[in-house]
């Protein structure tokens, strides 16, 4: 039999409810042979500042990294933090110091303290730098002043490290006209700065917002970014305005750094919100290439989400090329849960025609979680991704 490259067996994920994956599949009763992989869903705020960085400095509230992990560990109750207080203030005594503290409060399957920093520049904004290890340099803007150069830097020192903007549409803005497919796989869709996924979008300033550089306006022109979200706390506690879930093997620095590099993460405003997403089995964050031949076997698309909620759901919608194509209200349960496959054709006037059509568009295609509580998730893409085959 030849290979289906359009179909994919789902992943199994430790939070499901017995009643929402018998509505999300058509099968009720799954063996394991039906799985393509087990993965965990874990959560955390991935943008921290302490009272290393001087915007964190701010009364009544002002941690030392310590006490923020001691904070997401114990009060929070999250899996990880990524503390990430600005290279341009810290001194190589001090970055030697945080990379031990992360070190020790890191224990696998209960914390990780992720060691990571946040690279700035006047000229082209900032982003936050996510190491896979502990043995990690201190990269400043102030020496590598542009993001090409930031990349390239990694690379020359083959240090395993994910690079990821933020709050690239308000002032500081990050300069998104260029990105880099291996080393930065993420936006960071939301923070304490407020909700980035469009002009206009909910808890959003737009007063103080310019109309690009939004999500939307960024998987618009090409790039293959998913959504993560981060505090960026200044005088706020960790995973106090947004928090990451990201789906990987195990709890570990490693399995957390591989997952995120594959952009299989989910944002929201703060909540714990559960949401899980696939077009035709692949996972959030997959790219799919199809050419004009192939349309036939790729469509119709099977979009299968499920949502648990930590209130009662107002709207559950997938958004396509920035435009929401499908709308839920109504659970059929719980008022906290949902899960439904939609199909999706690959034009409206299919089975209309006696031609066979094809499609030559491309899709990112995401999830957008509302609750009556105001809470928000959002599911990194799955892409589909057009080319002519001549």
């Amino acid at each position: 039999m030849a290979e289906d490259r359009f179909h994919r067996k789902h992943w199994r994920v430790n939070w499901f409810i017995p009643e929402l994956e018998h509505r999300k599949y058509a099968k009720a009763f799954r063996e394991d042979a039906d799985y393509s992989e087990d993965v965990s869903l874990f959560f955390g705020d991935l943008h921290k500042h302490t009272n290393l960085s001087p915007c964190a400095r701010v009364n009544p509230y002002n941690q030392s990294p310590a006490e923020s992990y001691a904070h997401a560990r114990d009060v929070a109750k999250t899996d990880f933090l990524a503390v990430c207080d600005h290279a341009e203030y810290l001194t190589d005594e001090q970055w030697a110091e945080c990379m031990a503290l992360a070190r020790a409060y890191t224990e696998p399957g209960r914390f990780v303290a992720w060691p990571s920093v946040e690279w700035a520049t006047g000229l082209y904004g900032h982003r936050n730098l996510y190491y896979r290890d502990y043995d990690a340099p201190l990269i400043s803007g102030r020496r590598v002043t542009t993001p090409p150069a930031l990349w390239a830097r990694l690379r020359e020192l083959k240090t395993r490290a994910l690079t990821i903007p933020h709050h690239p549409a308000r002032q500081l803005a990050a300069d998104l006209t260029r990105t880099d497919e291996e080393l930065e796989p993420a936006y960071e869709i939301y923070s304490g700065w407020g909700n980035e996924e469009y002009y206009g979008a909910p808890l959003q300033d737009t007063d103080r917002s310019y109309t690009r550089n939004f999500a939307v306006d960024t998987l618009l022109r090409g790039f293959h970014m998913g959504f993560v979200g981060g505090g960026d706390g200044h005088p706020a506690p960790p995973a106090d305005s947004g928090i990451t879930g990201i789906y990987a093997r195990d709890l570990t620095l490693e399995s957390l750094w591989d997952a995120l590099a594959q952009r299989r993460t989910i944002a929201t405003t703060g909540a714990k919100i559960l949401v899980d997403f696939h077009v035709n089995g692949f996972t959030l964050g997959s790219i799919i290439r199809f050419n004009q031949h192939e349309t036939k076997d790729l469509f119709p698309l099977e979009i299968g989400v499920t949502v648990q909620g930590t209130a009662p759901l107002e709207k559950v919608e997938i958004v396509e090329n920035g435009v929401t194509i499908h709308t839920k209200t109504k659970p059929r349960a719980r008022l906290d849960q949902m899960a439904y496959t939609w199909y999706r054709n690959p034009h409206p006037l299919d089975n209309q025609l006696p031609l066979p059509l094809t499609n030559n568009v491309s899709r990112f295609i995401y999830v957008r979680v509302t609750q009556r509580d105001g809470h928000m998730a959002w599911t990194s893409p799955i892409w589909l991704d057009f080319y002519y085959d001549e």
